[in-house]
Parts: C-alpha cells; structure tokens; sequence
C-alpha cells in the first residue's frame, strides 16, 4: 500500500473530468456517470454464478478513465469513487429485487490477486471495493478465497486462452461454507472466466449460491 499512498500524496488531487481541485470525481462530474452495461456486448461464461450483476460499461469514457487511474497507475483514491458507483449500484438492485433484499446476509469477497501481482501493485483493487462495500451494507469480508500461483494477465489473452488460464487457479481455504451465499467483487469483466473460476472453487466448498458483482462490463 505504500507505493499507492506516497502517489496519492505527490501527485495533486484534481476531477477527472473538468479538473476541479479536491477530488478525483467533483459531485457535479460523478452524477454524469451512467449506470448499466449492453447486455450483448460480449457473451459471458459464468455458468457456476447464480447472477452476475454489472454497474457500468468500460466504454463509458468517464467510468473506464477511473478504472485505469485506480488499477495501472498505482492510485487507490479512485476506488473511493469507484466504490461510491458500485454502492449506488447495488442499492438500486436490492430496491428492485425483493428476493435479493430479504436474502440472508452475504458474505463478501474479492477476487484475489496473485502474491506477484499484489506486490507489484501494491494492492488488491477488488478488495478495496469489497471493503467499501462491507462497511456501506454490514456484509462480513472474508479473506480465505486465494489464488494458485501466477497467472498471465487476462487482457492479454483471446476467449480461449482466458477460460485456459484461470482454470483452477482458486481455491477456498477457510471453513466449510455450506449454506452460505456469497457476492464476488472484481472490477471488470469481460468473458467472465476468472469470476466462474473463483466461483467454482466456492461451490466446491459448500456454497450455496456465488453471486458475481463488478464495476463494468469491459
């Protein structure tokens, strides 16, 4: 986290979008962010996700400039706004959705990094959403979900490579979850292959139910 916080301290704060002092996103630039992603913009393989549920699209110039900001450039103020979105989000789809507001408690996760990855960025961008998310809702965090080894970054890899390159690379480590419902956080999502992994791995523990949960639809 050092890395990320000498760079939020260097380098100063201004919005993004009409560069407005004292904020990534001034409140005026935040309401311009849209909800909602095209549903067929890419086919998505999820089958162990009981529904997956996306915020944004990557295409909305606003949204993926935050995007790039919190995960390449070593930034982790973004993710305050980012998580604020993701918030709005889920509380409009547990206003509409009755079966999901009456739903016992979630347990909240983040997609986990690699050890490699996570040193290098200094940070799991996932899990600074999840925890914005937990101290918003109440969800208990949990941290036992871990990934295997190191893989190769999913944006450089065609839909084959992808689904090749996350196969197996979770595993729970925590106690049973029988009878648990889960809501996965990652930030984008483009084919859905490392979330129904990470998915998998959680059914394989008792699961119940993986819910996914992402910022956008990349």
């Amino acid at each position: 986290m050092r890395k990320s916080f000498l760079l939020d301290l260097l380098f100063p704060v201004k919005c993004l979008a009409c560069g407005q002092e004292g904020a990534w996103l001034c409140e005026s630039c935040f309401r311009k962010l849209k909800f909602g992603a095209p549903e067929t913009k890419h086919r998505l393989i999820v089958p162990e996700l009981t529904a997956i549920f996306i915020a944004g699209d990557y295409d909305d110039p606003l949204l993926s400039e935050l995007i790039k900001k919190f995960k390449y450039n070593f930034l982790t103020g973004p993710g305050k706004v980012l998580g604020r979105f993701l918030i709005l989000f889920w509380q409009g789809q547990l206003s509409a959705n009755r079966n999901l507001a009456v739903a016992e408690k979630f347990l909240l996760l983040a997609v986990p990094l690699s050890k490699k990855r996570r040193r290098w960025r200094g940070f799991n961008q996932a899990e600074i959403l999840a925890q914005e998310l937990a101290e918003s809702f109440s969800y208990p965090l949990g941290q036992e979900l871990k990934r295997i080894g190191h893989q190769k970054p999913q944006a450089e890899l065609s839909e084959q490579a992808r689904l090749a390159n996350v196969r197996d690379a979770f595993v729970w480590t925590g106690a049973s979850l029988a009878g648990q419902t889960i809501l996965l956080i990652d930030d984008v999502v483009t084919t859905g292959a490392t979330l129904n992994e990470a998915a998998k791995a959680l059914k394989a523990a008792g699961a119940a139910a993986v819910y996914g949960l992402v910022l956008a639809k990349g």
